[in-house]
C-alpha cells in the first residue's frame, strides 16, 4: 500500500505543477463562460442601421408595420412588440423604415436596382391579398441575416394581428391585453413534494453536469493510457518495476491521476458556485433561467461516487490500451471502442433528459459503461427508486473489479513487451498466464 501511495504522489504532484493543468484549470471556466455569453451578447449587439422600405397599397397597415419594426427587440418573440411592452435590452437591429403607398412594378424595379447598387437594405412588399393570405415577400441584399427577415416577419405579424382586432370592433387596451405575454411557471412535482426548480433551466444544467463528467473521464483516462505509453516507451517503467509490482504501479498510476481529475472538477465546482446565476443571466433569458434550477442533494452526494466510477472504469480500460501498444498511433487505434459508449452518450443526451424514465434510458443507467452518466442524469431529473440506484452502482462496482483484473493481467505482460502490436490471441494467452 505504501509504494502505492508512493506512485499516487509522485503522479499528483507532477501533474497538478504542470502548466497544462493550471491552464486547462483556469482556461475551461472561461472558454465555458465565453461560448454561453459572448454568442448571447454578440447577437443582442445591434448589426447597424437598416434601411428598409415598406410598400403596400394600405398606408394604415404600412405605417403599423412601420412603427413595429422600429420598436421591435432582439429579445421580444412578437408578443412584446405586439403589445407595446418593450424592454431595455439592445436592439438587433436598427431600422430606419420608410413607407411607400403606391406599388407598381417600376417601383418594385427602383427598389431592386437600389438594393444592387448597396443604398437599400431590404424592402417588403405587400399585396392587396395580403390580409386573407397572410403572404408577403421581402427583398434584401444579405440571405445569410436570419434575424432581419425574423424581426420583419415578426412585425409584419403584430401588425396585421392588431388590424384585424380593431376591424372586429376591440380598442387599443383590450389588443394590448390579449396580446400580452404570458409568463409560465414551470413547477416539478415527485414523490417529496414540488419545487419551481423546472424549465429550460433544469434541462440544461444536468446536460453541463454531465458534459463536465464525460470530458474528465476521457481526458483523464487518456492521460493515463498516454503515460503508460510515454513510461513504455523510454524504458523507465524497468527500473520503476525493480521497487514495485506492475499491479501496484498501476493503481498509484490510475489513482493518481483521478485524484488530479477530481481536483480539478472540484475547483470547476466551485468556480460556478461563486459566480451564480448572475454571470447565466448575463447570457440571456434562456440561460439566465438556469439560476433557479438546482441539482438534488442526492445528485450533489452521487456525483463524485459517479465520477470515480466512469473514471477508473475507463482508464483501466485505457491502461490495458497503453500496455498493449507501444506508440500514441497504435492507441488511437485501439480507444476509439472503448471511446463509444462515452460518445453514445452524449449523442442520445437530449433524449435522456427529455425521457428519464424511458426504457432506453433505464438499459443505459444500468450499463457499467454508460451508467455513471446517464444514472447521474436520471437522480438530478427525477430521482429513480433507491433499488435502480442501488443496482446501477452495484453492477458498475462488479465490472470495475473485473476491468482491474482484466487489465492487470494485461498490464503485467504487455507493459515488458515491445515491438509490433500483440494480436488478440497473444493477448488471450497474457490474460491465462498472468
Amino acid at each position: 500500500m505504501r509504494n502505492v501511495l508512493l506512485i499516487l504522489q509522485r503522479e499528483y504532484i507532477v501533474r497538478v505543477r504542470s502548466k497544462m493543468f493550471i491552464f486547462l484549470t483556469i482556461f475551461m471556466p472561461v472558454f465555458m463562460a465565453a461560448i454561453i455569453v459572448l454568442p448571447a451578447k454578440m447577437a443582442m449587439k445591434s448589426s447597424g442601421e437598416r434601411h428598409v422600405v415598406v410598400v403596400s397599397s394600405s398606408a394604415p397597415l404600412a405605417d403599423a408595420v412601420a412603427k413595429e419594426l422600429t420598436a421591435q427587440d432582439l429579445d421580444s418573440d412578437g408578443d412584446e412588440a405586439a403589445n407595446g411592452s418593450h424592454s431595455h435590452q439592445p436592439k438587433a437591429v436598427d431600422f430606419a423604415v420608410t413607407v411607400e403607398a403606391a406599388p407598381t412594378e417600376a417601383l418594385r424595379a427602383r427598389l431592386t436596382d437600389q438594393l444592387r447598387a448597396g443604398s437599400l437594405d431590404g424592402f417588403l412588399w405587400l399585396g392587396d391579398d395580403v390580409v386573407t393570405t397572410r403572404k408577403a415577400e421581402y427583398y434584401s441584399r444579405n440571405r445569410g441575416d436570419f434575424i432581419e427577415g425574423a424581426l420583419v416577419s415578426q412585425a409584419l405579424r403584430a401588425a396585421l394581428t392588431r388590424q384585424g382586432m380593431t376591424t372586429h370592433g376591440m380598442n387599443a387596451d383590450e389588443i394590448k391585453a390579449l396580446l400580452g405575454p404570458v409568463k409560465l411557471d414551470a413547477v416539478h412535482i415527485d414523490k417529496q413534494g414540488e419545487d419551481k426548480s423546472g424549465g429550460v433551466g433544469a434541462y440544461l444544467l444536468p446536460f453541463f453536469l454531465m458534459f463536465a463528467i464525460y470530458m474528465t473521464v476521457f481526458l483523464y483516462g487518456i492521460s493515463v493510457m498516454r503515460s503508460v505509453i510515454e513510461e513504455k516507451s523510454s524504458r523507465v517503467v524497468e527500473v520503476l518495476l525493480g521497487a514495485v509490482t506492475p499491479l501496484q504501479l498501476m493503481a498509484g498510476k490510475i489513482l493518481g491521476v483521478g485524484a488530479v481529475g477530481l481536483t480539478q472538477v472540484g475547483i470547476w465546482l466551485g468556480c460556478g458556485m461563486l459566480v451564480g446565476g448572475g454571470g447565466l443571466a448575463a447570457a440571456g433569458p434562456v440561460l439566465g433561467e438556469m439560476k433557479n434550477a438546482h441539482v438534488p442533494t442526492l445528485g450533489l452526494a452521487l456525483m463524485p461516487v459517479f465520477f470515480l466510477l466512469g473514471y477508473l472504469t475507463y482508464a483501466c480500460l485505457y491502461a490495458a490500451i497503453g500496455a498493449m501498444c507501444n506508440s500514441d498511433e497504435e492507441a488511437q487505434q485501439l480507444q476509439f471502442p472503448v471511446t463509444l459508449p462515452l460518445l453514445l452518450c452524449m449523442v442520445v443526451a437530449m433524449r435522456l433528459i427529455r425521457e428519464p424514465d424511458s426504457p432506453l434510458t433505464f438499459w443505459l443507467s444500468m450499463f457499467p459503461l454508460t451508467s455513471p452518466l446517464v444514472m447521474f442524469v436520471r437522480v438530478c431529473l427525477t430521482p429513480p427508486p433507491a433499488w435502480e440506484i442501488a443496482l446501477s452502482l452495484g453492477l458498475s462496482v462488479v465490472f470495475l473489479w473485473g476491468c482491474i483484473w482484466l487489465t492487470a493481467r494485461i498490464y503485467r505482460v504487455g507493459i515488458l513487451m515491445y515491438g509490433k502490436r500483440p494480436t488478440l490471441p497473444e493477448i488471450l494467452k497474457w490474460i491465462r498466464y498472468a
